[in-house]
């Protein structure tokens, strides 16, 4: 399946374990990608895997709290491949989430930071990738967020205002560019199983989600790049202003 013939991609968060799932996916359906991440050297392996199966891929290292660093993301895209056709954003700053627990004693540097990427990073992305998107006639934003903007927990309250805040801003996007053809979404996962997660989490602890769920595995990034390629491409042509949830049920909610 060919679906992004011709078509150019720019991912923030295109490294790691999601964002690595999409690179490659949007790749293989003939997308020219922008892998751009904080961590220049996994963006690089992942532009390299994309290269060497004869896709278009660069890395970047990409700071979605610099506003200088997004301007040079997205303009050094659309000098290298003509302009932008979709752009995900996809990035998290999650250095802080130890302390992202009682809004009543934590150190509001950990919400300043946690809220500048997460939060403003999100709006610097659409502020620049926006008109260029415009210039080809439309194009689709998708911002990756999570079901802790509706959950309602005991903990995380950072995390989870800075996730409500991008279905508003999606929403917005797609009522404010609806009729000039920019579509926007936005992808709630579940538990993604990756290296990372791996890392942190131990059987147990997975086995304890995989009981959540109405499937029987968990999600792996594959099942999130399945559904940004959807919403990227034509194929979802008349989605736009929606939070859909990639997470095996663990969710239910119109």
């Amino acid at each position: 399946m060919v679906r992004f013939e011709n078509k150019v991609v720019a991912i923030a968060g295109g490294a790691g374990g999601i964002g690595s799932g999409v690179s490659l996916r949007l790749a293989a359906e003939g997308a020219a990608v922008m892998v751009g991440d904080i961590n220049f050297e996994d963006a690089s392996h992942v532009a390299a895997e994309i290269q060497a199966s004869g896709g278009r891929a660069t890395p970047f290292k990409l700071n979605i709290g610099d506003e200088a660093n997004v301007i040079e993301f997205i303009e050094t895209c659309v000098r290298l491949y003509g302009g932008l056709d979709g752009f995900h954003a996809n990035a998290l700053d999650a250095s802080r989430r130890e302390d992202d627990d009682d809004l009543t004693s934590m150190d509001l540097a950990t919400y300043d930071q946690m809220m500048g990427v997460n939060t403003r990073g999100f709006v610097l992305c659409t502020r620049y990738a926006v008109p260029q998107l415009l210039k080809r006639g439309g194009g689709a934003m998708l911002y990756t967020s999570s079901g802790a903007a509706y959950a309602g927990d005991g903990t995380r309250p950072v995390y989870a205002m800075s996730k409500s805040a991008v279905h508003a801003l999606s929403r917005y996007v797609a009522s404010r560019w609806g009729k000039q053809g920019v579509r926007s979404n936005v992808i709630a996962p579940g538990l993604i199983v990756h290296a990372g997660v791996r890392a942190v989490l131990n059987e147990a602890a997975l086995e304890k989600t995989l009981a959540g769920v109405k499937t029987p595995r968990l999600g792996e990034p594959e099942d999130i790049a399945a559904m940004a390629a959807l919403l990227l491409s034509d194929d979802g042509a008349f989605v736009t202003g929606q939070v859909i949830n990639v997470d095996g049920g663990g969710t239910m909610r119109a």
